[in-house]
Parts: structure tokens; C-alpha cells; sequence
């Protein structure tokens, strides 16, 4: 009865947060529209902004709801097809760095000569998970690097292990935290002070992590940065 009650509630919220989404992109639109309307006032476009700001904010927390309850549902699957993990990285960097650079903090990528071009897994969840990794590190950063470590173990002809290691000089998790870091809803101590976020991020990403047969792990010390390190099984295609 509570795994039937556990599936309904996981259906009736995929339901609901479609039901959100539909009004909240139209909102999104109309303001956008308004926003580029050349007769709107400054002091409306700055109104028009901040609405268009936090709708932004309020989709993500749908989206991460969402997300998590397709898990609960059985209804994430993964589509695996051969991607450009150099250009995956090399993206992320582009697309990131500017964000490290406006809180004066280093971004650095490093990746070892032996990691294939290209690899078969899911591309899309390995793209989500490493974006919410570094998102995390750079948010919880103030001074210092934030950096992504990519390498690779062989397992079996072409099998291989992939490993991303996330390292950064932020604030870091008191150790009483760590075990309740990747439960859904729970956020630490500097996540509720920062108000950001669901606290679902680390849940979604290590439920895809090893839905993919891989996982995430955490090391960390209060005031001395955390390491995340996520490991993917892939193939290398030639």
C-alpha cells in the first residue's frame, strides 16, 4: 500500500508540474515581450525584469520536482548514443567561466591524454550531472579554483570507467551533513543560507549517476572545500 501510495503521489506530482509549467512559460513570454517593448519606462523594464528573474527561478524548482518524481516513477530512461566528450568539456568550460570569473574564482578543466574523443553513454544526464556539480562548487566558492578533473580507467576492450572529479576551496559540509547531502528536499547548513535551490540537485544527479551504473561520491571538510567525484561506466567508440 505505500509503494502504490509512493507511485500515486510520484504520478499526481508529474501531472501538477506540467499543470505549472504551461501558465508560468506564458507568463515568461508576455514579460519578455513587454521587456523589449521600446514605449516600457525604465523603471517598468527593472519591474519587468525582476519578474522575469524569479519565474525563471520558480521554473527550475518545477523542473527539479519533476524530475525527481519521473525517477520515483519509473519513467526516466536513458538514451545512449556515441557524443564528443571533448567538446562536452570544452562547452561546459565556455559556458561556465564567465559565471567563476564575476565572483573572482579560477575555473580550471584538466583532462589526461587518454580520454576518448568519443564515448556511448547518455550525454544528456552526463552534461546535467556535471553542470549541477560545477554549479554547486562555483556557488559555494568564494575565493580560490573550482576544477574539474576528467580521467579514465580501462576495464575491458573497449569498456572503461570515466571519472570527473570536481574539486574546489569553498565552504565546505560539516561531516554530521554529508550522509543526508544527497536526500531529496534536505539541503545543508551554507545551501538554506544561500536560499537557492530545492535541495533536489545532488538527488537528481546521483539518481541518473547510477541509473548510467555509475555514482557520485562527496570528501569534504568544513572551511576547506569539498570534492565530488563522479564515476560513469561508457564505451569507447573508435
Amino acid at each position: 500500500k505505500a509503494e502504490d501510495a509512493s507511485i500515486a503521489k510520484s504520478s499526481f506530482l508529474a501531472n501538477m508540474s506540467h499543470e505549472l509549467r504551461t501558465p508560468l512559460n506564458v507568463i515568461l513570454g508576455f514579460s519578455q515581450v513587454m521587456y523589449r517593448d521600446v514605449n516600457v519606462t525604465a523603471k517598468q523594464r527593472e519591474t519587468l525584469k525582476i519578474i522575469n528573474q524569479s519565474g525563471e527561478h520558480l521554473l527550475s524548482l518545477i523542473n527539479d520536482v519533476l524530475e525527481v518524481t519521473k525517477i520515483e516513477a519509473g519513467k526516466t530512461n536513458l538514451t545512449i548514443d556515441s557524443f564528443d566528450l571533448h567538446y562536452l568539456l570544452e562547452s561546459l568550460a565556455k559556458m561556465l567561466s564567465l559565471k567563476a570569473e564575476s565572483k573572482g574564482i579560477q575555473l580550471i578543466f584538466e583532462r589526461s591524454p587518454d580520454v576518448p574523443l568519443y564515448v556511448r553513454s547518455d550525454g544528456v544526464k552526463v552534461r546535467q550531472v556535471l553542470i549541477n556539480l560545477l554549479n554547486n562548487a562555483i556557488k559555494f566558492t568564494f575565493e580560490g579554483t573550482v576544477k574539474l578533473t576528467t580521467t579514465v580507467t580501462k576495464t575491458n576492450g573497449e569498456e572503461l570507467k570515466l571519472n570527473f572529479e570536481i574539486e574546489d576551496t569553498g565552504v565546505g559540509i560539516k561531516p554530521t551533513e554529508i550522509d543526508l547531502l544527497f536526500e531529496p528536499f534536505v539541503q545543508t547548513e551554507s545551501g538554506n543560507s544561500s536560499q537557492q535551490g530545492t535541495g533536489l540537485g545532488l538527488s537528481i544527479g546521483r539518481k541518473f549517476a547510477r541509473l548510467m551504473g555509475g555514482d557520485i561520491t562527496v570528501t569534504s571538510q568544513a572551511g576547506l572545500g569539498s570534492t565530488f567525484t563522479f564515476t560513469l561506466p561508457a564505451t569507447s567508440v573508435t
